[in-house]
Order: structure tokens, then sequence, then C-alpha cells
């Protein structure tokens, strides 16, 4: 097993290396500045023959309050980008593990959200 983890300097990426470290789980350690998950052309370049398993899924632009205002770059990253992990993960057959917020949706959809619903909530993906 190898465990690509993006968004790795952020406190879900950190605790997730410190858990690998410590079952002796092998994984990479992506953060932004090494990995950009919006550029689907970077992003198969950067799996090729790295032999990678999983995905964990910790890139995020989560600054709420912004979001509103910089709805683009929120989208970028919690929509484009998500979907980039996914085409690569079929591609590559890596199983893909991703988290979200509830902080974007009311939960009174009665079937899976996709990137195209209109937040509920808050703007912020």
């Amino acid at each position: 097993m190898k465990v690509l983890i993006t968004g790795a300097a952020g406190q879900l990426g950190q605790a997730f290396q410190r858990f690998f470290t410590k079952k002796g789980i092998e994984y990479i350690a992506a953060d932004h500045g090494m990995l950009d998950i919006t550029n689907l052309k970077q992003l198969r370049k950067f799996v090729k023959g790295k032999d990678i398993t999983h995905i964990i899924n910790c890139a995020a632009y989560n600054a709420v309050d912004k979001a509103e205002e910089d709805w683009k770059t929120a989208y970028l990253v919690n929509g484009l980008g998500v979907r980039n992990l996914a085409i690569i993960s079929l591609e590559n057959k890596i199983e893909l593990v991703h988290y979200s917020t509830d902080y974007v949706f009311d939960g009174k959809k009665s079937t899976p959200y996709t990137i195209f619903d209109t937040p509920s909530l808050s703007i912020y993906l």
C-alpha cells in the first residue's frame, strides 16, 4: 500500500502523516506547492510510475467567509480539483478518500450532491 496525501501541509494532512508514520504505512505527502490538484495534466504526471494505491484528499479551500467573494478559487479547488482526483483514481485504479464539509448544503436532498448543485448554506464548497 502506498498513499498519496493531498493537502499535506494542512491540519488533516499532517494528522494522516503522523498516523501513517506510526503505523509504518508508506505515503507521499504533497502540499499545494508540490501538487496542484486543479491541474489535471500535472496530476497525471505526478502519479505516473509511483504505484499509488490510495489517495486521501485533504486539500481544500477552507476560508469559508472569503469563499463568498473568491468563489472561483473555492470552486477550482473544492470542485474541479476533486473531480480531477476522481479521474486520476479511475484511470489508475486508485482508491480515493475525500473529506468534505457540512457547511454547503442543508442535507434535505434525497439523492447524492454533485458539484453542479447550488449551495444552500454557503458558496463555500
